[in-house]
């Protein structure tokens, strides 16, 4: 069974969260490290960091605050 290597809690905000950032950056150290060839799991939150609820209530697309978005789990490395 794959290793879960990085868990997100979604009833947490991605703040919360050190392996989670929201831009590719070469200063932003690794989370992780993976040897190629190897199986794992890896969460995220979607784009919105879970503005989007499951209430099917179209509102929360209109809502969305666009200064709050693009959450990215990781990075991890390859040796």
């Amino acid at each position: 069974m794959s290793e879960t290597i990085i868990k997100v809690d979604l009833k947490k905000s991605p703040y919360e969260n050190d392996m989670i950032h929201n831009r590719w950056h070469p200063d932003i150290p690794m989370v992780k490290t993976v040897k190629p060839g190897d199986d794992f799991i890896i969460e995220c939150y979607d784009w919105t960091g879970g503005q989007i609820a499951n209430n099917d209530s179209a509102d929360d697309v209109r809502d969305v605050d666009l200064s709050q978005v693009h959450f990215l789990s990781g990075p991890v490395g390859v040796e």
